[in-house]
């Protein structure tokens, strides 16, 4: 599958039901030496109207469940 294809799909978390939007916005994080993808990196929500931001939420790549053909499934442990 290729980066572009990735990008293009909606990310839903099974646990919760929650939806994080387009995987597009998500930073890979990715080891250098086994070049294996270790999270997704998401950028935090804005606070009033979108202004500011919180920290980035990271989705390491275990939690992804399935990745379909419109969206990638991930189950989130809360903490």
């Amino acid at each position: 599958m290729r980066l572009s294809e990735l990008s293009r799909k909606e990310l839903v978390d099974l646990g919760g039901g929650d939806f994080w939007g387009p995987a597009g916005k998500a930073d890979l994080l990715i080891d250098r030496s086994s070049g294996k993808i270790k999270a997704l990196l998401l950028p935090g929500k804005g606070g009033l109207f979108g202004i500011g931001s919180h920290e980035e939420v990271k989705i390491p790549w275990s939690a992804v469940v399935k990745i379909g053909g419109d969206t990638i499934i991930v189950q989130i442990e809360k903490s």
